[in-house]
């Protein structure tokens, strides 16, 4: 079973308040992540998010970016629901209950946002083969964005490694592998894309992160 797959049990089986509450842990309910690249993605036509969650992301979209068509990717059954639910009436958001692992889509995109650590659901192995997917979703001068922990920022979870991480909850554990920034230049450049900035931030909660943005 791979890392993606493993933590399905997880996400499958958190509440969605206990999600939430995550989210105000990490200091991302005041979408710190999404105001500080809004400047790039300002005449974004179609974005992707990888890992919509609850909506947090498509909300904040829908209200600073009202031109914008939003693909939301989501593999929880449980999360799908509740961001189906939610959009239904809204015409720019198409929400899609898939695994990026195996997921196809007609249109290219402008941007892929892949936030709140993402990335780390994929196993070393497979977080390379999962960018060069994103990377084929995205037209030429597209964006991918990446938010990650900064290496050793300690967290409520607990390092196996200098960079394999286990969060250990009532849901079931979250195994997961921080890569280092050596690993994001070798990721991006065997997916074809040019690392053009990484921003390193403080979340509302003091979490130490970093955004890395990629262009096709």
């Amino acid at each position: 079973m791979s890392g993606n797959d493993s933590n399905r049990i997880f996400y499958n089986a958190v509440p969605l308040d206990v999600f939430q509450s995550l989210t105000k842990q990490g200091g991302f309910d005041e979408c710190i992540d999404l105001e500080l690249i809004e400047k790039h993605i300002a005449t974004s036509g179609r974005i992707m998010e990888v890992g919509a969650g609850y909506g947090r992301c498509v909300d904040f979209l829908l209200k600073n970016k009202q031109e914008s068509q939003i693909l939301a990717v989501e593999q929880s059954p449980q999360l799908s629901k509740v961001l189906l639910e939610k959009y239904k009436n809204q015409p720019k958001v198409q929400v899609i209950n898939a695994d990026i692992k195996t997921l196809d889509v007609p249109d290219k995109m402008d941007v892929v946002l892949w936030l709140f650590s993402g990335m780390l659901d994929f196993g070393k192995e497979e977080q390379p083969v999962v960018m060069k997917r994103l990377r084929s979703f995205l037209k030429e001068n597209g964006k991918l964005f990446i938010d990650i922990p900064q290496l050793a920022e300690l967290t409520v979870a607990k390092y196996t490694s200098a960079q394999d991480i286990v969060m250990e909850t009532p849901y079931g554990n979250i195994t997961t592998f921080l890569p280092s920034f050596n690993d994001m230049e070798t990721y991006a450049s065997q997916a074809g894309f040019s690392l053009v900035s990484v921003i390193h931030y403080n979340t509302s909660t003091e979490k130490k992160r970093s955004i890395y943005m990629l262009e096709v």
